[in-house]
C-alpha cells in the first residue's frame, strides 16, 4: 500500500478506491444522483477531479456485483469507439453488424448492450470521459449518430446509465442533444475546486491510514509554497509534490514513519518540480519537438507566461519555420489542458500556462536562434503600428 501512497488521486484500480480522503460531499451527491435518472452529466472545470471522483470515489459506493463501468473516450470518432468498446466489454463475441446509418448502428448497439449485461449480470455504467472533445473536434454527423443511439439504448429495458464528464465551458453543447431527449441536463453535478482545508486532508489522509506520522504544519505549508497565491488547488501538481515527498522519504522502498517539514526544503522548489514533470510529460509525446514548439508561443520574449489564441500560436510556428497546421495546434492544445499545463480558453479566446514555474522552464528550451526571430518579429510588429498611427 505504501508504495502507491498518493496515487489514489488519479488511479482507477480497485485497490485504491478503497480510499479517496477530502471530496466526501461530492462523492455522495454523485451516488445519489446517478439514480435519478438514466443520464448524469458531471461538469466543472478543468483539474477538479471529476474523472477521478467518478472512477474512484463513486466507484467505491458500489459494490462489486452492482457496478460494471465501461469508460469511452472519443478517439477519432466517438461512435466507433463506442462500438469497439463494448465489443471488447463482452464475454459472448457478437457478430459485427455493418452499420448503415445511425439507425442500423443503434438497434447494434442495444443487442451488444444486453449481451454484456447476460454475460456480467451487473448494472451498466457507461462513462464518457473528457466528453468536450466531441464538441470541440466532432462533425455534426458524428453528434447526431451519438444522440440517436442514446435515445434507443435508455428507451429500452437494459440495466444501464450512462454519465458524461466533461468542462464546464462546453456544457452549452448539449443544448442540441436535448432536441433528441428533452431531459438530457436534467440531471447533473457541478464539481467545484478543491478547497485548502480539503487538500490538507488529501496530504494527512492517507498517511492515517498508514501509521505515517506528519510533522505539525507539514500540509499547510506545502500549499503554501505548492500555490502561494491561490485558494485552489491544482491536484496534479499536488500530486507530484507528495509522490517527490514520498519518494524522498523511503529511496529504498521501506516503509515510512513519518514525514516532516525539511522534507519540503529538500523537495526543491516548485520550479524544479513543475520542470520535471513537464519534461516528462513532453517526452511521452509521439512528437515532443512539435509539443514543445506549441508551448513556446505561451512564453514571452523575457520569459514570462502570455496569453494566446489559436491564430497565435499558428503564427509563432510559422515564425520559426514551421506550419503544423491547426488541426495539429488544437489537438495539442487540448492534450495540455488535460494534463493541466494549460488553463482552457477564457471569453476571449485565449489559453495561457497554468503556473509562471512552467514559463521559466519552456523558456529555457528557446534557443538563442529562435530568440533572435523572436526579437526581430515583435520589431516589425511595432514598426508596423508605428507607421499605421503615424503614416510614416
Amino acid at each position: 500500500m505504501q508504495k502507491s501512497l498518493y496515487k489514489f488521486l488519479d488511479s482507477y484500480s480497485r485497490e485504491d478506491r478503497d480510499i479517496f480522503f477530502g471530496r466526501d460531499r461530492e462523492i455522495e451527491e454523485l451516488h445519489s444522483k446517478v439514480f435519478d435518472s438514466r443520464i448524469l452529466v458531471v461538469y466543472g472545470t478543468s483539474g477538479t477531479g471529476k474523472s477521478s471522483l467518478i472512477n474512484c470515489g463513486l466507484a467505491n459506493k458500489f459494490n462489486d456485483a452492482d457496478w460494471l463501468p465501461i469508460n469511452v473516450r472519443r478517439g477519432l470518432n466517438i461512435n466507433q469507439s463506442f462500438y469497439d468498446t463494448l465489443q471488447k466489454t463482452g464475454v459472448t463475441a457478437i457478430s459485427k453488424v455493418k452499420k448503415e446509418g445511425s439507425d442500423a448502428g443503434s438497434r447494434n448497439l442495444v443487442r451488444i448492450i444486453r449481451s454484456i449485461y447476460l454475460d456480467h449480470f451487473k448494472p451498466i455504467y457507461i462513462i464518457f470521459d473528457q466528453f468536450e472533445e466531441l464538441f470541440i473536434f466532432g462533425s455534426q454527423g458524428e453528434k447526431d449518430e451519438l444522440v440517436t443511439g442514446i435515445k434507443q439504448i435508455i428507451d429500452s429495458d437494459l440495466q444501464c446509465r450512462f454519465i458524461f464528464c466533461i468542462r464546464e465551458e462546453y456544457l452549452a453543447g448539449f443544448t442540441e442533444f436535448e432536441k433528441v431527449i428533452p431531459t438530457f441536463l436534467g440531471n447533473r453535478v457541478r464539481i467545484e475546486k478543491m478547497t485548502r482545508l480539503n487538500a490538507m486532508e488529501v496530504i494527512e489522509g492517507p498517511c492515517r491510514m498508514n501509521n505515517i506520522r506528519i510533522e505539525e504544519g507539514f500540509a499547510r505549508l506545502l500549499l503554501e509554497k505548492l500555490n502561494p497565491d491561490s485558494p485552489e488547488v491544482e491536484l496534479t501538481y499536488l500530486q507530484v509534490y507528495l509522490d517527490r515527498i514520498f519518494r524522498q522519504a523511503s529511496p529504498d522502498g521501506r516503509d515510512v514513519e513519518i514525514i516532516s517539514i525539511d522534507m519540503l526544503d529538500r523537495a526543491g522548489d516548485v520550479k524544479d518540480l513543475l520542470g520535471s514533470f513537464l519534461e516528462e510529460q513532453i517526452s511521452q509525446l509521439d512528437d515532443p519537438e512539435t509539443g514543445m514548439l506549441v508551448l513556446k508561443a505561451f512564453v514571452s520574449v523575457r520569459g514570462t507566461k502570455t496569453q494566446v489564441t489559436e491564430d497565435d500560436i499558428l503564427e509563432y510556428t510559422r515564425t520559426l519555420g514551421r506550419d503544423i497546421g491547426r488541426e495539429t495546434v488544437r489537438s495539442l492544445v487540448q492534450r495540455f489542458i488535460r494534463l493541466r499545463i494549460l488553463r482552457d480558453k477564457d471569453e476571449y479566446d485565449r489559453y495561457e500556462l497554468r503556473h509562471d514555474s512552467l514559463a521559466t522552464k519552456i523558456y529555457e528550451q528557446i534557443t538563442l536562434v529562435e530568440k533572435e526571430l523572436l526579437e526581430i518579429r515583435q520589431f516589425l510588429e511595432n514598426a508596423c503600428s508605428n507607421f499605421e498611427k503615424r503614416q510614416l
